[in-house]
C-alpha cells in the first residue's frame, strides 16, 4: 500500500473473512459514504429503525435490482467506529459467489476496493490505533503458538504504549525545567536541583534499559526458541530430530535448509514454538577449525540460543570441549544418545555433572527421552529473560532500534548536563530523544514504514 497515494476520502470495502466454503461471511465498508453506499444495495425489512447505529438490521442484498442474498447490516457511525469513520459491516452467506456478488454491488455503487491494510492505516490516521498497537496486530495475525499471540494481543491492547507515553510525558518534563533556564540564565542550578535532575535523567535511562532489554524476551515469543542440533557425523543427530517431529504434537512446518546441509524444522510444544535446524551432513572433528564449513558453523551457532551437541560415543568431557571450542558454553545442551551405552559412559556423565553442564541421556532410535529433552528445552525457553506472558514487550527490530537512539541521546543530554553549562546542547540532544520516543509510537510520520508494516496485512485488514 502506498499511504503517499492513498486517499481517506474515499469510501472503500473489502470481505474481511477467508476466501471459501463457510456459513458465514463478512464485508467492511469504510468511508464518508459508507452508509449511502450500503442504502444502493441493502433494503431492511423494517424501514422504520433500519440503520439506527451498533443495531443489527435483517434485510435483502441486491445487485442491479436482482436478489443475491438476505443478510445483516450494522452501521457503525464515525467517530466510534474501528477506523474512526462511518463503517457498515454486512454479514452474508459464505462460500465462493455470494460475497464476491455483494463486493461487485458494492464496487457498482460507488465503493473501493481496500489496499491491503488499508482499513487499520485509517484506524491509526484516526487515531484509534497507535504504530505499536499496528505492529500488535500485524504480530497476532503472524503468531505461530500461544505464546506468541498471547504477547501480540498485550501489545494490541495499548500496555506497551504507556510505557512509551509515561517516558515521553517524564522527557517532556524535564525538557521544560532545562529550557527555563535558558529563557532565565541569571537563576543558576543549586547543587539540590542539580542532583534532583540527575535523578531524572537516571530515570529515564532505566525505564528505556528495561523496555530495550524486553527486546530478547519479545523476540525468543514471537520468533521460538532457535536450537541447533550439532554433532560428528552418524551420532543420531537427524534420527533426533525426526524423533522429535513424529511425536504427537502440531508440526508448523518442515523448510528446506538454505544449503544442501542444513535441514530445518519448527514445532509447536505446549503452546511455544521451538525451532530446530540439523547440521546434517557437516562434518565436524578436531580439525574443525581448518575447514571451510566453520564459518558456516559458527553463523548458525551466533543465530542459536541453544545448541544440543549430540554424541554416541564415551568421548572424554575435555575432548568434546576441544571439538566444540567454537560453540559458547552457556549455549550448550550435550545429548547423550544411544542411552544403551551408560555402562561406557559413567566416566563422561561424571563430568558433566561435576562441571554442572547440562545433559540428557536420550535413545533418538527408540524415541525414549525425547519428551523430558524438549521439556528441558522449554523450561530454558521460559526462564531465559524473566519470561513473563504478562508483560508487554518490544517485538520489531524497528522498535528496538529506535529505543537504542532514545537511550544514546538521553545518556549524551545526561553528560552534557552534568559536565558543561552549555544548556542550549543539553536540551538539543533531549529532543532527540522525543523524537525518537515519538517515532516509535507513530506520533512522528514515516511514510515508508507505514507503507511496509500495513502492507503486510490482507485486505479486509
Amino acid at each position: 500500500m502506498d499511504s503517499k497515494l492513498v486517499s481517506s476520502d474515499d469510501t472503500i470495502c473489502a470481505i474481511c473473512t477467508p476466501e471459501g466454503v463457510g456459513s458465514l461471511a463478512v464485508i467492511r465498508i469504510s468511508g464518508p459514504r459508507a452508509l449511502d453506499i450500503t442504502k444502493e444495495i441493502f433494503k431492511p425489512k423494517n424501514a422504520k429503525t433500519s440503520f439506527k447505529p451498533n443495531m443489527t438490521n435483517l434485510g435483502n442484498i441486491y445487485y442491479k435490482e436482482k436478489l443475491i442474498d438476505q443478510g445483516i447490516g450494522i452501521y457503525f457511525k464515525s467517530p466510534n467506529s474501528l477506523t474512526g469513520q462511518d463503517v457498515v459491516e454486512l454479514q452474508t452467506h459464505g462460500g465462493y459467489a455470494v460475497p464476491k456478488m455483494v463486493l461487485k454491488a458494492l464496487l457498482v455503487a460507488g465503493a473501493r476496493l481496500a489496499e491491503p491494510g488499508e482499513f487499520s492505516f485509517r484506524s491509526f490516521l484516526n487515531g484509534k490505533i497507535d504504530l505499536l498497537e499496528a505492529e500488535g496486530i500485524a504480530d497476532l495475525i503472524s503468531s505461530q503458538s500461544e505464546a506468541a499471540a498471547n504477547y501480540s494481543t498485550k501489545n494490541i491492547s495499548g500496555e506497551i504504549s504507556k510505557k512509551f507515553n509515561n517516558l515521553r510525558d517524564l522527557g517532556i518534563n524535564l525538557l521544560a525545567e532545562l529550557e527555563a533556564r535558558v529563557d532565565f540564565p541569571e537563576d543558576e542550578i543549586s547543587e539540590i536541583d542539580k542532583n534532583k535532575i540527575l535523578e531524572d535523567y537516571n530515570q529515564i535511562k532505566d525505564e528505556c534499559s528495561s523496555i530495550f532489554e524486553s527486546y530478547d524476551k519479545g523476540r525468543l515469543v514471537m520468533k521460538g526458541l532457535r536450537v541447533l542440533i550439532l554433532g560428528e557425523p552418524n551420532v543420531g543427530k537427524s534420527t533426533l530430530l525426526n524423533a522429535i517431529l513424529n511425536e504427537e504434537r502440531s508440526i508448523v512446518t518442515n523448510i528446506p535448509g538454505t544449503t544442501r546441509d542444513i535441514v530445518e524444522a519448527e514445532i509447536d510444544f505446549r503452546g511455544h514454538r521451538l525451532s530446530f535446524s540439523d547440521t546434517a551432513g557437516q562434518r565436524i572433528s578436531k580439525d574443525i577449525v581448518e575447514t571451510t564449513g566453520i564459518q558456516k558453523a559458527k553463523d548458525k551457532i551466533n543465530y542459536s540460543d541453544v545448541v544440543l551437541i549430540v554424541t554416541d560415543k564415551s568421548d572424554s568431557l575435555s575432548d568434546l570441549e576441544k571439538v566444540f571450542s567454537f560453540v559458547p558454553r552457556e549455549k550448550i545442551y550435550f545429548v547423550l544418545n544411544k542411552s544403551d551405552l551408560i555402562s561406557e559412559r559413567k566416566l563422561l556423565i561424571d563430568e558433566l555433572k561435576l562441571k554442572k553442564m547440562r545433559f540428557i541421556e536420550i535413545s533418538a532410535k527408540e524415541s525414549t527421552n525425547i519428551e523430558n529433552l524438549l521439556i528441558s528445552l522449554l523450561a530454558f525457553f521460559v526462564n531465559r529473560n524473566s519470561v513473563d506472558s504478562d508483560e508487554s514487550v518490544l517485538t520489531t527490530e524497528r522498535q528496538v532500534n529506535l529505543i537504542k537512539d532514545g537511550i544514546k541521546a538521553i545518556e549524551r543530554s545526561r553528560l552534557l548536563f552534568a559536565n558543561s553549562d552549555h544548556i542550549e546542547l543539553v536540551t538539543i540532544e533531549l529532543r532527540l530523544f522525543l523524537e525518537a520516543i515519538s517515532k516509535i509510537t507513530g506520533e512522528i510520520h514515516n511514510e515508508d514504514i507505514y507503507d511496509l508494516l500495513f502492507s503486510k496485512f490482507c485486505i479486509g485488514k
